[in-house]
């Protein structure tokens, strides 16, 4: 087994196509199909259901991908990490973001301005627990055991839809939306996680038409107008012009996000970078979506 088995691999399983991977490879479909194939042998297991063209993991595939992507990913931030050679000045800076992710440009855009020298390394992907050690920082919507957690930022999640969609309410009783079709993230995404465990705990089960794992495919299908869904009020700010929103009632629906590090004691660059986030949240705070 090799690296090069292991990204045809990654590639392949994102791309669900062997011609859409070697496209993207720059090398022969039956170069790609033989390194799948090689990477199978090897492992004894099959990874794919094959579909006529179409290549979808299977439940042993998933969880090897798991691994190896992750695995990649931390091989890159290591060669990324040393280049540049013996300049002492560059600040390597990781950062995990499990929720947040409009936020992204704000925060590369800050630190590039104010802190040129770092290198500032930005995950989206879902890690193990034992893993978030590797970053500097977590951005995520649960205190973390073991690590320094700093709340930024609490929001309320409304329900929201397109203004052309033939709703209209302004205060919804979470039994209202047994039945209501609805557009939501994948069971594993965080914001989904809270939704859930806020209907859970009032023994309702919502029915969703639609899911995807991209938090950016559902903002995109609820402008659409394809059905109702959750907003957070702070974070999904990007789509309130073409939203309208309505509050759970009597107990509304909120979470809050932390700041997190598995530091206990931040060094110079660490503490100024933690000290800009906080601030790059508050400032988002404060421009909360109201209804």
């Amino acid at each position: 087994m090799n690296i090069n088995q292991l990204k045809y691999f990654v590639v392949v399983a994102n791309q669900e196509s062997i011609t859409k991977a070697s496209n993207i490879l720059y090398v022969s479909q039956p170069a790609v199909s033989k390194m799948i194939k090689q990477l199978e042998d090897e492992l004894n297991t099959k990874l794919f259901d094959r579909t006529g063209r179409t290549l979808k993991l299977n439940r042993a595939g998933k969880l090897f991908y798991s691994y190896v992507n992750d695995s990649l990913e931390e091989l890159d931030r290591g060669i990324n990490a040393i280049k540049g050679g013996p300049d002492k000045t560059e600040q390597p800076i990781s950062i995990l973001m499990e929720v947040a992710s409009p936020f992204i440009p704000t925060i590369v855009t800050n630190i590039k301005e104010k802190f040129p020298n770092v290198r500032l390394t930005i995950a989206q992907h879902n890690v193990r627990e034992t893993d978030f050690k590797q970053f500097d920082f977590i951005i995520t919507t649960h205190p973390l055991q073991g690590l320094t957690n700093v709340p930024v930022l609490k929001e309320e999640i409304f329900v929201g839809w397109n203004i052309n969609y033939g709703y209209s309410k302004q205060f919804i009783d979470p039994e209202d939306l047994r039945g209501e079709k609805l557009i939501g993230l994948s069971k594993t995404n965080p914001l989904r996680i809270t939704i859930d465990k806020y209907f859970d705990k009032r023994d309702i089960t919502l029915d969703y038409m639609y899911e995807a794992d991209d938090p950016a495919t559902i903002r995109g299908l609820i402008e659409a107008g394809v059905g109702l869904s959750f907003i957070p009020s702070v974070t999904w700010q990007t789509i309130q012009q073409k939203v309208q929103l309505a509050r759970l009632t009597p107990t509304p629906l909120q979470r809050t996000i932390y700041l997190s590090s598995p530091y206990k004691n931040l060094n110079g660059i660490q503490r100024e970078i933690s000290n800009e986030l906080i601030l790059i949240f508050l400032k988002f705070q404060k421009s909360e979506l109201k209804i």
